[in-house]
């Protein structure tokens, strides 16, 4: 989900959800102007149609990223500007967070913005068992979980998570468990 808030006249988009190859700023909505994301990777957003559209004159926002400024540009998502309300929100939060092909349903990601003095200079992630720490556009620490112990263990000291006895029970039993 991206928001489009307008300044000034001006509008831009804004994504605060989509993980460590999101946009770290708001993005004037404007074709093919590429702007610095984390390290060397960059982004940019341009008007285009995509496969799956039947409309051949219909153009969409889409986001792309690229690691460095030598590498091939990667689509990422794309957006509209028409306006959602409340219930179209309520109905594809429904959608990911109950359909079995939704991967929310059976993975565990997180992101975590790493910020000194007021600039964003990296990320941890983790997707399911798997952590990461990027500084820039480096990756300085790995740790491969396979257990549920040594995932907690990775929320407490690298994302400051500590789930309670409940939730942690909540995990057991799920797709998502580890069972190592």
């Amino acid at each position: 989900m991206i928001n489009i808030i307008t300044i000034s006249d001006k509008k831009y988009m804004v994504d605060v959800g989509f993980g460590n190859n999101g946009p770290t700023a708001p993005l004037l909505l404007e074709e093919n102007t590429v702007h610095e994301n984390l390290g060397v990777t960059q982004m940019r957003l341009v008007r285009s149609k995509i496969e799956e559209q039947t409309d051949e004159d219909q153009r969409l926002w889409i986001y792309q990223i690229r690691h460095s400024p030598s590498s091939e540009w990667e689509t990422t998502y794309c957006f509209t500007e028409t306006e959602f309300l409340p219930q179209d929100y309520e109905m594809m939060n429904f959608w990911t967070s109950q359909n079995r092909r939704s991967f929310f349903t059976y993975s565990i990601l997180m992101a975590k913005m790493i910020m000194e003095d007021g600039r964003l200079i990296g990320t941890v992630t983790m997707k399911d068992g798997e952590a990461k720490k990027r500084l820039g556009s480096e990756v300085v620490e790995t740790k491969t979980c396979k257990s549920e112990k040594e995932r907690l263990e990775v929320f407490k000291e690298w994302f400051g998570i500590r789930l309670t006895q409940e939730e942690e029970r909540g995990i057991r039993g799920t797709v998502a468990e580890l069972k190592g």
